[in-house]
């Protein structure tokens, strides 16, 4: 009996080694690191295709390109220039750099949701294609966060407010 109760102690102390292991932080950190990387690049590819590609055009020659946009909305093709312009441009910008980084990712899908069920709808699928991309794209971020590597992370840790998964130092007694 007290060779199975040592035997016995030996295997938990085993166990509790392996498990030990498993949650240091060196193994938390490799599991964490390229989600946020992932997240990172995911961010920065669709934000500053969006703002690049679609949205500077229709800032840059905004008075030239009123009407041109398609007034899902019923208000007016100024204000859907605008709304388009602030969902590409804008949200692409918030996106990509991280900095209120899910109202970016709302904006980019925002639009890119308008631009697939009314500008689009009745067309092939190829020619909606990046649309479907782009919603995509946005909703994984609008969803998960922008990451470690976001701007938002940044500034609220600068803030103490324990952003980017830092925690905030316990008060001084």
């Amino acid at each position: 009996m007290l060779a199975r109760m040592k035997h016995q102690r030996e295997n938990d102390g085993i166990f509790e080694a392996a498990s030990g292991s498993c949650d240091s932080s060196a193994v938390a950190i490799s599991r964490e690191l390229p989600s946020n990387i992932v997240l990172f690049v995911l961010r920065a590819m669709v934000g500053v295709n969006m703002a690049c590609l679609h949205g500077w055009d229709k800032l840059h020659h905004f008075s030239s390109r009123i009407g041109s946009v398609a007034d899902q909305l019923n208000i007016g093709p100024k204000y859907a220039l605008m709304l388009t312009v602030a969902g590409e441009f804008v949200g692409g910008i918030l996106m990509a750099t991280g900095l209120l980084g899910r109202v970016g990712a709302f904006l980019v899908a925002f639009v890119s949701a308008l631009a697939l069920a009314a500008t689009y709808h009745g067309s092939a699928w190829h020619e909606r294609e990046l649309w479907g991309l782009y919603l995509a794209g946005s909703l994984t971020v609008l969803l998960l966060g922008g990451g470690r590597y976001a701007l938002d992370s940044v500034v609220w840790k600068k803030l103490g407010k324990g952003g980017g998964g830092a925690k905030s130092a316990p008060p001084k007694k």
